[in-house]
């Protein structure tokens, strides 16, 4: 009852306990879970939490709501799966703690203050040259960041920008040398479920190469993307011979839902 005893004393009530007060933990994670505000607890998911988001436990190491033992405050964020977080009826004692996803069935986000909606902000660049071989799409490696205060790029580095579930916008330009003008290109974001099981294709931008080097800008204004997914960023050229991606850069800005 700890949750609901800070909860209840600090104003949050109505954020913390969606649906009332809870001493069952599994139906308080539930709770989340129906109003959409629910994360799994993988490694990528414990990696974009946040301080006041609700971190639930099972000791079985299982992402099974109903199978939930524990439950907590995420105090901090220290990246590799891992949080520092603040529990009651620890050791018979409030405590702080340190928990890897391993145990972390998931959180829940309370809806704090949603009229003070700030964005994360991600921004990347382009580190080595990509070759681009024609009729073929290439998703574009991101080497260099910038800016990612929430780990979007962090836990994995490489392709993904913006981890779902969040809403999103993004503006991706990128530089390609090796095309003959007037050779057509196309550019796209993607939304890649992590599990491999696919993706699904955001809007298609069309592009003409000029003389020297050819530039492509794309921007989605805004976007969502799921639970298990990740936004990024793929080129195609429908030359003859194999181009290069020699330069570029993305930002965007994230929601979490």
């Amino acid at each position: 009852m700890a949750i609901t005893y800070w909860a209840r004393h600090s104003g949050t009530a109505e954020a913390v306990l969606p649906a009332g007060d809870r001493a069952y933990t599994p139906w308080h994670a539930g709770d989340f879970q129906k109003i959409g505000r629910w994360h799994t607890g993988t490694t990528s998911r414990v990696n974009a939490a946040k301080p006041g988001d609700i971190v639930f436990f099972d000791w079985g190491e299982s992402n099974t709501i109903g199978a939930i033992d524990h439950v907590g405050v995420v105090e901090r964020v220290l990246g590799g799966g891992r949080v520092q977080t603040i529990e009651g009826n620890t050791g018979d004692a409030c405590k702080r703690r340190v928990r890897g996803s391993g145990v972390i069935a998931g959180y829940g986000r309370p809806a704090y203050n949603e009229e003070d909606d700030m964005p994360d902000y991600v921004s990347v660049g382009v580190e080595s040259p990509q070759d681009l071989p024609p009729n073929e799409w290439v998703t574009v490696t991101w080497g260099k960041e910038f800016a990612d205060a929430e780990h979007h790029h962090w836990d994995k580095g490489g392709t993904s920008f913006v981890i779902g579930p969040a809403r999103y916008s993004v503006t991706a330009n990128v530089r390609i040398s090796g095309l003959p003008k007037g050779t057509e290109l196309q550019a796209r974001a993607i939304e890649n479920a992590e599990d491999g099981s696919g993706f699904d294709s955001g809007p298609l931008a069309e592009y003409t190469a000029t003389d020297g080097d050819t530039f492509v800008h794309y921007a989605l204004p805004a976007d969502t993307v799921g639970e298990g997914y990740r936004v990024r960023f793929q080129v195609i050229h429908y030359g003859t011979a194999p181009a290069r991606l020699v330069g570029g850069s993305a930002k965007a800005f994230a929601w979490p839902t």
